[in-house]
């Protein structure tokens, strides 16, 4: 070596050095870092591509929500052109589950069938992140350590068509996530079940990569593949599927909860894209999801609320295509707030100045913290808070003696005026005990309900608890 290179050489590991580098730290950092495998072939190759092709399907994607809580998804893995449409249909499910929780980081399981090679038992990645177009996504496979098999992953697709989904949706919700990538070789299911089941937490969404029939005419696949929707939905019988691995260890893992549901949301098949019948593959999405415990609205004030304490913004132009349709009208909404039965805030507006979900939202951050009779609940609080809706019929003008029990109550007297909902006969049941006190709330003499001035309004309430 001459005296110019070695001189060269010293000087960049002098530069190394000086940064608190080493030629091991620079080959690590490679390694650390699974560079996408079929960006360009599967999926395009760019950013601005592939987001333009998944709004594309996001916005054709219609479908019905009610609050559920989804846990896993069965989705296709084709190429995109094929079966991207399909895969949204359940990722739409997913994003709107993620847009009213309160969690905001996730692990996401993804479980796919190998195509490229034929080996035993399971497979992860030795990789801290996954780089697809869209960026980078950090892995947790540190429990799956001993599985680590890199050779395997190479030019592979079934999970990772998956990850673009994710990081779409995850960032259109604005929650964060890991992924933990599980290929399946020649398994032995119950020890592949076991391993899996012991990775699961509160915080953990599972994903399975499969696609149904394959190369059948349009006629013969239909039939094939509605007897494995059937048999996917039932918990029996045989699946034609290539994913089938995934999809039985995913069945075994909920099959003792009786509180998950399962639903198609979504079936197609290569033809309905490419018109050719003679040979098509067969793609479906289902979701495995927690039913709503509670309504949708109650969803949205707790999620208001929590946004609020937070710091986040509340996405309200796509919660309103979720929000059922008497929901959208205009009515007075009152949002009251109780920690162990005991009011901790409540506000509302008499008329309906906007749509009751935009009303709920409002109400529910200011009872929650703008309520001038208590201080801004806390954090610790929040988890203890039951929150109860009313949305009020328009208020008419009436006698006092039309007023009867279980009636909202409006009384006005010159500039003063005061509300009590339904709700309140439960703590003051005789009617002039009632009467008297929202007179004192509205800053009047305790029998001013008495008074020819006074003029009453009475109202009913929808409540949703």
């Amino acid at each position: 070596m001459n005296k110019t290179k070695t001189i060269i050489i010293a000087s960049i590991l002098l530069i190394f050095t000086m940064c608190g580098l080493t030629m091991n730290n620079i080959i690590k950092s490679k390694a650390d870092i699974f560079q996408s495998q079929v960006a360009g072939y599967f999926y395009p190759e760019t950013s601005n591509r592939i987001n333009k092709e998944l709004d594309l399907f996001f916005n054709k994607t219609i479908i019905n929500y009610s609050g559920e809580e989804v846990f896993a998804l069965i989705v296709p893995h084709a190429g995109y052109d094929y079966s991207g449409q399909t895969a949204m249909n359940g990722y739409k499910k997913l994003y709107y589950s993620l847009l009213l929780s309160n969690k905001n980081n996730y692990n996401v399981i993804v479980i796919g069938p190998a195509h490229k090679q034929y080996f035993k038992g399971i497979a992860t990645l030795s990789a801290r992140e996954y780089r697809t177009p869209l960026g980078k996504v950090k892995l947790n496979n540190i429990k799956l350590n001993k599985y680590i098999s890199d050779s395997v992953f190479k030019g592979e697709h079934s999970i990772e068509v998956q990850i673009p989904f994710l990081q779409y949706i995850f960032n259109k919700a604005n929650k964060e996530f890991t992924i933990t990538p599980v290929l399946l070789g020649d398994i032995n299911k119950s020890e592949t079940i076991k391993i899996i089941d012991e990775l699961i937490n509160e915080n953990t969404i599972i994903i399975v990569s499969s696609d149904l029939s394959h190369f059948n005419n349009d006629k013969l696949a239909r039939e094939i593949d509605k007897t494995s929707i059937n048999n996917i939905l039932s918990n029996k019988g045989k699946i034609d599927a290539c994913g089938v691995a995934g999809i039985n260890i995913l069945t075994e893992i909920v099959v003792d909860d009786k509180t998950i549901r399962k639903e198609l949301v979504n079936y197609s098949n290569s033809g309905d894209v490419t018109g050719d019948k003679n040979s098509v593959v067969g793609y479906a999405s289902f979701s495995y999801y927690y039913p709503a415990s509670e309504s949708i609205l109650i969803k949205l004030a707790r999620k208001s609320i929590y946004d609020k304490l937070t710091n986040q913004e509340t996405n309200i132009d796509e919660i309103r295509k979720i929000i059922p349709k008497e929901y959208l009208e205009k009515k007075g909404v009152f949002v009251t707030l109780t920690i162990n039965n005991r009011l901790r805030g409540c506000i509302g507006n008499i008329i309906g100045e906007s749509p009751v979900y935009k009303g709920v939202i409002e109400n529910a951050k200011n009872a929650a913290l703008f309520d001038p009779r208590f201080n801004k609940l806390t954090m610790n609080e929040f988890d203890k808070t039951d929150i109860e809706i009313s949305i009020l019929s328009i208020p008419t003008i009436c006698s006092l003696k039309d007023i009867k029990k279980n009636d909202g109550v409006i009384i006005e007297n010159g500039y003063h005026s005061a509300l009590y909902l339904p709700q309140v006969w439960e703590q003051l049941p005789e009617k002039n005990d009632f009467l008297g006190s929202l007179c004192e709330k509205a800053d009047l003499e305790w029998d001013c309900y008495t008074n020819s001035k006074t003029i009453f309004k009475k109202f009913n309430v929808e409540i949703i608890k």
